[in-house]
């Protein structure tokens, strides 16, 4: 005959029980917050896409009309107009489309992430040369300040940090007007080596600061760029591109003066 043998309870400790409930809680806060953040992020996406999905629904119709009735004709000049909005309209959509999925892929470890060492001097000044000659830029006062004898290499993916600098020089030109400065500089201290952008621009509320690089906020009371065809996620982006390697990003800014955007590396 087989005897059972009793179940004896392990002998954990009470500080031991109330250490592990608390990560527990802990790991389910962040989770709660991460599955909060994701849905508002959704919620935000689909209402942005509503307008220009509107608008290009009522220019194809109204297209439609004039193509299917002899009476409303339309002159070339009309035609144009109506095509230059279907196109500023779908390059809103695919903005946001290709920042979502790319937000998406990042945040479930499906980017890859190829990383090289790079003279940090050399990668900002080679980025920054290619952006003067961009017609984007071409009313804005380019400034670059990157000491003669940076001499430091960093660990990065050039792709990603190419986006990086993409996503800040674009806010800096949405959000100045034309004939500010906008400035690409780098250095180095203690802590290691870092690079900023800075504009001359509209600037951000203090209040707002602590939350832009969230995916689910839009500075959009404080900053009204002239033409936004953004997702809102750019920021977002940026942050978690940093922190993938290691880094952070922080942000300075006087409303009515212009920010600054500093990445450390």
């Amino acid at each position: 005959m087989i005897s059972k043998r009793k179940f004896e309870q392990p002998d954990v400790n009470s500080d031991t029980i109330a250490q592990l409930s608390r990560q527990l809680i802990e790991a389910n806060t962040k989770l709660k917050r991460t599955e909060n953040e994701r849905t508002a992020m959704l919620e935000n996406i689909s209402h942005d896409l509503r307008a220009p999905l509107t608008a290009i629904r009522s220019t194809i119709d109204y297209i439609k009309l004039k193509r299917d009735d002899p009476e409303c004709g339309s002159t070339g000049e009309e035609m144009n107009s109506l095509v230059k909005l279907l196109d500023a309209r779908t390059k809103t959509l695919e903005v946001m489309i290709q920042d979502l999925y790319y937000m998406t892929c990042i945040d479930s470890g499906r980017e890859e992430f190829n990383l090289e060492d790079i003279p940090l001097a050399q990668f900002l000044e080679e980025y920054f040369f290619a952006l003067e000659i961009d017609d984007k830029y071409k009313d804005y006062d380019f400034v670059l300040d990157v000491p003669d004898d940076l001499d430091v290499v960093v660990h990065i993916d050039i792709s990603k940090f190419e986006r990086v600098l993409d996503n800040l020089f674009t806010n800096a030109r949405k959000y100045s007007d034309k004939g500010s400065k906008i400035t690409l500089g780098a250095g180095q201290n203690s802590d290691g080596a870092f690079f900023y952008v800075e504009d001359t621009g509209y600037g951000i509320p203090k209040e707002s600061i602590p939350y832009i690089f969230d995916r689910t906020y839009k500075v959009s009371n404080a900053r009204t760029p002239k033409d936004d065809s953004s997702s809102g996620l750019g920021l977002a982006i940026t942050k978690r591109i940093v922190e993938f390697h290691g880094g952070k990003i922080t942000c300075e800014s006087t409303l009515g003066k212009g920010s600054r955007f500093t990445v450390f590396l």
